[in-house]
């Protein structure tokens, strides 16, 4: 029972192991895992190569100068209803927000609801994902006015329900009651309208559920409870409201005298439901092929062409920009503030969500230019040019535009993770690209994007602080993807536009300033080398290097860090088996172990606790650099927000004895059965003492002898991370309590020479600087030792510690002890509780909970934080051979 005394092992010992054996994250990914990471993104690609396959056949007689023409055609007044129509649309959007707070709970400030909605939904309509990336939007804005994760969930179940409903009714009775699609046909076949009778069903039976279902709707520990009548009725209406004006916003950029306004509503309703299927984000392509589809019989394709692209930058592009200037201006600010000692708490919001912003709307600026070097150039502004530029320069400004794209989709990945060199070639490729493409063909309209963006990183500068190599970035399947989709898309515009022009070899070879096809090859090829470049520089580096133990200086700067603190887990660090990660001053560090896809953090970050959001913000990004899954092990209720403005979840692990020193006391009948063991203890001839660290080394033979008879008799491996393992170095570092009987050793003549010690028992001391908590970590005793030892070392220690001054002993941690068994927790946790009722045969859960309790301790709960998602298991079993040496050593 001793022997598990801190909670997390099976017995007190553990394992010679160092984070760099563990390799490196995502080198043991299994098959499985590995398909499930690439699936969603191929598919999307999958489709989006579809959808292009499907334009490409829509849009046979086409030419790219009608879908200018008709660019230039449109009148300014249906472009600024199309903008107007827009602004209605999002504040409808934010309608959902302050709807589903009516229902969620306790609603903060209108203001802050719907500033928060337009945010959300300006960068959920472009990321995809729109539960998850719009949810942690709201969650960390609104979390500061009173909002938690439950009423959140809420408010999100409820606008989602919204989303789908108006879908449902107004797609239904469009597919029910409105006329087909495709060629202005008047009647519909009948399996449109039964699928059309079938969503307006849906759509119904939520109302009627609505007013019938009274009890809560529960999943998983999450308790939902439908709204009433009069509410849902607002959803729906809402919901209604907000489809037909984004079909209008498309219907107003359509020329006069196109569809009406039920068969574009009817046409933009399918091609969304598509675009949502696609998991592309923005339905990006998909959208764009379905609508071509289905109103190619009523529209010119190139005035259909030419509506599309505008509602892509007028409804998606421009509120992302918005958001992203907001968020830029709002990240300068709140380090102005900071500045002034006045930080905001939004900061961390803004500092992780303007790098991906940045990263997005640079990966669009490398997909401009790649679409630009495909596409001919205008006439008339390369006339003028001819008139003062050579022909070399267009040549070779074509040329580099191309390769600037391209390095833009590259470096976008690197943006997104803060990297400070990656911020540096962010602005040298957009300032090659403003000048590529101004000197190319006098394309202003992408010189002045670029510069936006290029205004837009020069205000976030100062949040590009990471030294990480590109190279030594790795890169998701999802952005491979879409790098590998952004490129092939120019191919394919490339192949479009000049799909008119037959092929032959000299093309490669031609140089002339009305030879845009030539420029596009030549350029097209430059890219692709870069690109292939890349890719065998990333497939060819060395080996990144493993989790790295730390040096001497290391262990200098963090005992100097320890001896501040009140808290004795930090002397884990001596074992060596740690990484560590110091703030810039080295006041603060945090120690890691890496074990799988698991990166795993011991305890909260040890330090200055100012240091603690920059210390789990830069260990979160290298392990996501890396590929691998964040995750802090045992931390502390009073860090929790640290932990949740990084978006994770909690998971209760048990919870932590803590003994009173202050109050301890062997007097008075509750102590009568402590009293007792050392009275037994002492008539066997045991006494207790500590031995300074200077006595230990000579001491280091026996005590090994102890610790192999104890391994040895309890069948145990020496463990490790969390827990401390034989080591002589470690041990010689602290004072170490011992259990030993004293015998008389007889001289040559029979007489009495001396007395001689036998250690019977023997923990290392862990003791903070301040006397503010003692603990113990590497426990062992003998097999012949007294039956009570442990018991009795222990009261000892509670007593030598009362007596100099140290006013908690820390018992460890009691694995899944106090969670309560309720439907209303997560499954997850209702099986931890599970586990500790009926786990005995392979855990003695409940006895070391009650051999802790004796000594009357006080409880304080210790948790996992980990990010949202199903890799709990995974990261669980990783912890279990983090802390083993390895997942076959788990089970020995």
């Amino acid at each position: 029972m001793a022997a598990s005394l801190r909670g997390d092992r099976h017995d007190d010992s553990p394992p010679l192991r160092k984070p760099a054996r563990s390799g490196v994250p995502g080198r043991l990914m299994q098959p499985g895992a590995l398909a499930r990471r690439w699936a969603l993104p191929l598919i999307a690609a999958l489709l989006f190569g579809a959808a292009l396959w499907v334009l490409h056949g829509e849009l046979q007689s086409v030419h790219p100068t009608e879908v200018r023409e008709a660019l230039r055609a449109l009148p300014a007044q249906r472009l600024l209803l199309a903008l107007a129509l827009v602004g209605a649309n999002y504040l409808v959007l934010a309608g959902y927000d302050l709807l589903a707070f009516v229902h969620a709970g306790p609603r903060p400030g209108r203001r802050h609801v719907v500033c928060t909605a337009l945010l959300a939904f300006a960068i959920s309509n472009n990321v995809g994902f729109a539960l998850l990336s719009g949810a942690a939007v709201r969650y960390h804005f609104l979390s500061r006015h009173g909002v938690d994760a439950q009423q959140l969930s809420r408010a999100m179940l409820f606008s989602s329900t919204t989303f789908w409903l108006g879908l449902c009714a107004l797609g239904g009775a469009t597919l029910a009651f409105g006329p087909a699609l495709g060629q202005g046909a008047a009647t519909g076949s009948a399996p449109i309208r039964i699928a059309g009778f079938g969503l307006l069903g849906l759509a119904a039976a939520y109302l009627v559920a609505c007013v019938l279902r009274k009890a809560p709707l529960r999943l998983r520990g999450f308790e939902y409870r439908l709204p009433r009548l009069p509410l849902a009725l607002g959803q729906l209406g809402l919901s209604i409201a907000d489809w037909m004006l984004a079909a209008a916003v498309l219907h107003a950029l359509l020329p006069a005298g196109g569809p009406p306004y039920t068969v574009v509503l009817g046409a933009f309703l399918a091609a969304q439901f598509l675009g949502l299927a696609s998991h592309v984000p923005g339905g990006l392509g998909v959208f764009e092929g379905a609508v071509v589809v289905l109103l190619g019989g009523w529209v010119p394709h190139a005035e259909l062409l030419s509506a599309l692209l505008l509602y892509r930058i007028a409804y998606y592009m421009l509120p992302l920009g918005l958001a992203l200037a907001y968020l830029v201006v709002h990240e300068a600010r709140r380090r102005r503030e900071h500045l002034r000692g006045v930080g905001n708490a939004l900061g961390t919001l803004s500092a992780q969500l303007v790098p991906k912003l940045l990263a997005a709307v640079l990966f669009v600026g490398g997909a401009v230019l790649l679409f630009s070097g495909a596409t001919p150039a205008e006439p008339d502004r390369m006339r003028w040019l001819d008139r003062i530029l050579p022909l070399a320069v267009f040549e070779t400004s074509h040329f580099l535009g191309s390769i600037a794209g391209v390095g833009l989709l590259i470096v976008a990945r690197g943006v997104a993770r803060r990297l400070r060199i990656a911020w540096r070639l962010a602005l040298l490729g957009l300032l090659a690209g403003i000048v590529a493409s101004l000197a190319k063909g006098g394309d202003w309209e992408e010189a002045l994007l670029l510069a936006l963006i290029l205004l837009a990183l020069l205000a976030a500068r100062a949040g590009f602080d990471r030294p990480t190599a590109m190279l030594g970035l790795r890169q998701t399947p999802g952005w491979i993807v879409a790098i590998v989709c952004a490129f092939g898309a120019s191919i394919w515009l490339g192949l479009f536009a000049y799909r008119h022009v037959e092929y032959a070899d000299t093309l490669w070879w031609q140089f002339a300033l009305e030879h845009d096809v030539s420029r596009w090859l030549r350029a097209s090829v430059g890219a692709a080398v870069a690109l292939s470049a890349f890719g065998a520089m990333r497939l060819l580096r060395p080996a990144p290097p493993l989790a790295a133990p730390p040096s001497d200086e290391d262990l200098v700067d963090a005992a100097r860090v320890i001896d501040r603190q009140s808290h004795t887990m930090a002397q884990l660090v001596f074992l060596r088996d740690k990484s560590l990660i110091f703030d810039a001053d080295r006041n603060a560090f945090l120690m890691y172990g890496v074990q799988g896809r698991s990166w795993v953090a011991l305890g909260d970050p040890v330090g200055d606790p100012a240091a603690a959001p920059g210390l789990v913000r830069s260990f979160v990004e290298r392990a996501a650099d890396a590929g691998g899954t964040p995750v802090f092990y045992q931390v502390r209720p009073d860090c929790l927000h640290v932990y949740a403005d990084m978006g994770m979840s909690f998971t209760k692990l048990g919870e932590e004895a803590r003994v009173s020193l202050a109050d301890f006391s062997l007097e008075g009948g509750a102590h009568r059965g402590q009293r007792n063991t050392l009275s037994q203890l002492a008539r066997q001839g045991l006494r207790f003492r500590v031995l300074p660290p200077d006595d230990v080394p000579a001491r280091l033979p026996e005590l090994k002898a102890i610790s192999d008879d104890w391994l040895s008799h309890k069948a145990a491996s020496e463990k490790g991370f969390s827990l401390g393992r034989f080591d002589p170095d470690y041990l010689a570092r602290f004072p170490l309590a011992v259990m030993e009987t004293v015998a008389t050793a007889p001289d040559r003549t029979g007489g009495a020479s001396g007395s001689e010690t036998r250690i019977e028992a023997f923990a290392n001391l862990w003791a903070s600087a301040d006397r503010c908590e003692l603990s113990i970590d590497l426990m062992r005793h003998r097999d012949t030792a007294p039956r009570k030892v442990m018991d009795g070392l222990f009261i000892e220690l509670f007593r030598w510690g009362h007596d100099n001054g140290y006013r908690w002993f820390n018992l460890g941690m009691a694995p899944l002890s106090g969670i309560a068994a309720s439907m209303r927790v997560p499954i997850r946790v209702r099986l931890g509780g599970w586990l500790y009722r009926h786990g005995e045969p392979f855990y003695n859960f409940q006895g070391l909970r009650a051999f802790k309790e004796k000594f009357d301790p006080a409880w304080e709960p210790r948790y996992l934080a980990h990010p949202v998602g199903p890799s709990l298991p995974r990261v669980l079993a990783d912890i279990a051979a983090l802390i083993a040496g390895g997942y076959t050593r788990v089970f020995r």
